[in-house]
């Protein structure tokens, strides 16, 4: 993989769901229709109570908005709802990249941080790679990861 390019992250207003609605109903349709479970209404109305500007970071680069995050902080936790990159983008190491920094902070913090995605998805390797491990592997369609600092050696 090349280096990580240099990109942004710009704090979300309200009136840009629509943007982070197509980005997550493009990545999502071809995850849910090889599971046989893909319910286009059902995926907007959940994105739409879901979808929280305050907690949203647009992911710019060169100018352009290539995608979008939302991440929850909870007392302990560092929830991950949504990492969203547009496809011509993908495998450049920004979704990598933006894990990590959020790894070192909550490690820094002693907080977990966890994630949901589709069992089909392919970044399900990443997340292993970046520490990350399945809480009921037989779940489905969505499974459900965490990751745990390490504590240090009383």
């Amino acid at each position: 993989m090349n280096e990580c390019p240099e990109f942004g992250l710009r704090p979300a207003h309200p009136d840009e769901f629509a943007f982070a609605e197509a980005i997550h109903i493009n990545a999502m349709r071809p995850l849910m229709e090889q599971l046989d479970a893909w319910d286009e209404p059902m995926r907007r109305a959940a994105i739409r109570r879901s979808f929280k500007a305050a907690d949203s970071q647009i992911i710019t680069l060169a100018g352009q908005d290539i995608g979008w995050t939302q991440v929850t902080e909870r007392d302990a936790d560092y929830y991950i709802a949504q990492i969203q990159i547009l496809e011509e983008f993908c495998g450049m190491g920004i979704g990598s990249r933006i894990i990590r920094d959020l790894l070192a902070k909550a490690g820094a913090e002693g907080r977990t941080v966890s994630l949901s995605a589709v069992r089909t998805n392919r970044a399900i390797e990443l997340y292993k790679r970046l520490g990350f491990r399945t809480i009921d592997p037989d779940a489905t369609p969505i499974i459900d990861m965490v990751w745990m600092p390490e504590r240090p050696n009383l």
